[in-house]
């Protein structure tokens, strides 16, 4: 056997430990469970919605018309997910619309607005209204996404209504390109109406928040992590954590300055890098025009709310330290105590994904 041979085995054995190929095992069941979870996200927004539609015209041809282009994006589901309501123009507010869809599940509704029928049947062509009412729902990145089904459907069947048009009579006007006018559109969010704004213009004004924080926590965990893992192999090395425990000196002690130590320098670092995304985010999104103001609709965090995240921030820090702390203990040297830290570092990826892909509620 040569000695490059020779050399070769020590090296394998040292880098294929027992401890290296539990976290790569690991490594590659926390992305199995990534990935189901992100494919669960994606199925619900491809998947059916319930949409509730208010029909206040004497005519069901703009319902029809909406049964229609739902069967063919949903596989002829209209019947089980699509929700008619007749009523009175009158009787319709707010409330009322906001009272049907929690009855029916829904969060996205269409109201087709009196005479549309008559409108758009009239010479010359007279555009039909529909307004547009959702439910914001705090659902991460794919929490906007669902109002576009509405969106999707009217302009489907407003170009449908307009090939009839223009196919059957000539000369009809103008209008007869664009047979509905969509009038305005309502979000309900914390219990308020906000007008001519979507779920996913909220959505995406709230991009920041749902991914600075999540990083922020993730990069702090990897970084203060790896330096308590490392220090306490190195520690267990150079034999210096033998002499600590030498000491007149309570281990609880030793652990709680360990933690508390680690934890304020986690804090510290976490301060400096949600200042640092705050401007990155800033001038990232400085060039995107957006019609939502977050404060108008209470979704800012005011003083006491930043001041509950740093709370949590250093909590979740602490908590995270002492799970190190304890990988860090069954660590022989400072090389074995490197291959703790991916292990760590995808952990630290789990929640960050959670907040970022399924929202905070």
């Amino acid at each position: 056997m040569s000695d490059l041979t020779n050399v070769m085995k020590k090296e394998l054995r040292e880098y294929l430990s027992i401890s290296s190929v539990i976290s790569v095992v690991l490594v590659v069941v926390i992305f199995a469970f990534m990935g189901t979870m992100m494919s669960g996200e994606a199925d619900k927004i491809t998947s059916p919605s319930d949409l509730l539609v208010i029909n206040c015209d004497d005519n069901s041809y703009a319902v029809d018309e909406i049964r229609v282009v739902y069967d063919a994006m949903f596989d002829g589901t209209s019947n089980e997910y699509v929700h008619v309501v007749n009523s009175q123009y009158s009787n319709v507010d707010s409330n009322y619309i906001h009272g049907l869809m929690s009855d029916n599940g829904c969060t996205d509704a269409i109201v087709i607005c009196p005479d549309f029928y008559d409108n758009i049947s009239s010479l010359p062509v007279v555009k039909g209204q529909m307004m547009l009412y959702f439910q914001f729902e705090a659902s991460g990145l794919f929490g906007g996404a669902s109002s576009s089904m509405a969106q999707s459907i009217v302009a489907v069947v407003n170009e449908r209504i307009s090939q009839a048009l223009v196919s059957s009579v000539p000369g009809l006007g103008p209008s007869a390109s664009s047979p509905i006018d969509m009038g305005s559109t309502y979000t309900y969010v914390n219990g308020e109406v906000v007008e001519n704004v979507t779920p996913i213009e909220i959505s995406s004004a709230l991009m920041s928040q749902n991914f600075t924080m999540p990083l922020i926590i993730m990069v702090i965990l990897t970084m203060i992590g790896s330096i308590v893992i490392s220090s306490m192999g190195n520690e267990k090395e150079n034999k210096t954590l033998e002499t600590l425990l030498t000491m007149p000196v309570k281990r609880t002690t030793i652990v709680t300055g360990k933690l508390i130590s680690a934890a304020i320098a986690g804090l510290v670092f976490g301060a400096a890098y949600l200042v640092g995304m705050m401007f990155y985010m800033e001038g990232m999104t400085a060039t995107m025009v957006s019609s939502v103001d977050l404060a108008d609709i209470g979704l800012t965090l005011s003083i006491t709310d930043w001041a509950i995240v740093m709370v949590m921030m250093f909590l979740a820090i602490l908590s995270a330290l002492g799970m190190c702390m304890i990988l860090g203990a069954f660590t022989k040297n400072f090389k074995a105590a490197q291959t703790m830290i991916l292990p760590l570092a995808i952990m630290a990826m789990i929640p960050m994904f959670i907040i970022m892909f399924m929202g905070w509620e």
